[in-house]
C-alpha cells in the first residue's frame, strides 16, 4: 500500500512540473518573457502573449526563443572558418563544459534540389565557432554531449 501511495505522489509531482513550465518564451536585451505562441518570420516575430494580446517584434531584437520545447539561439554564421557578419537562429541541442551543440537547417542553392534543407551541426564555445561537424566527427561529438545519433 505504501508503494502505491509513493508512486501516485511521485507521478503527481512529475505531472505538476510539466504544467508549470511554459511552452514558449522569448528573450531579448530587456529580459525574458513567457508567451503562448511565437511565429518567426523573415523580419518580424509574431507573438501571442499570455494575456491573448498579439504583438509584432522585430527579429533583430530577439536573442533567443523557445517554441514547442525547442530552444533557438542567435549565433554568428561562419563560412570556411571565418565569421560572415550574419547571424541566424540555430536549435540548441545540448550544452556541456562551456561547449554548445547546435543544429542549423541550411539550403544549398547550387545543388540539384536547392529547396531541400540540410541539417548541419556546429559546436560553439561561448559565442565563437569551435567545430563544424562532418559525417566523421558527428558520432564522437554526439557521444560527448550524451545524445543518440543516426544518419538519415
Amino acid at each position: 500500500m505504501k508503494k502505491i501511495i509513493v508512486l501516485i505522489t511521485v507521478s503527481m509531482f512529475y505531472l505538476a512540473g510539466f504544467a508549470d513550465s511554459p511552452a514558449s518564451w522569448i528573450s531579448s536585451k530587456e529580459g525574458r518573457m513567457n508567451v503562448e505562441k511565437i511565429t518567426i518570420g523573415v523580419n518580424n516575430a509574431r507573438v501571442v502573449l499570455e494575456t491573448g494580446e498579439q504583438v509584432v517584434i522585430p527579429i533583430e531584437s530577439l536573442d533567443s526563443y523557445s517554441s514547442n520545447g525547442r530552444i533557438y539561439e542567435k549565433e554568428m554564421v561562419y563560412k570556411n572558418g571565418k565569421p560572415t557578419g550574419k547571424s541566424t537562429y540555430m536549435e540548441l541541442l545540448n550544452s556541456k563544459n562551456g561547449f554548445s551543440l547546435f543544429r542549423n537547417a541550411e539550403y544549398d542553392y547550387e545543388a540539384t534540389e536547392p529547396l531541400n534543407a540540410v541539417d548541419r551541426f556546429y559546436v560553439y564555445k561561448g559565442k565563437e565557432l569551435y567545430l563544424a561537424l562532418d559525417e566523421k566527427s558527428l558520432p564522437s561529438v554526439f557521444n560527448f554531449f550524451g545524445l543518440k545519433w543516426s544518419y538519415r
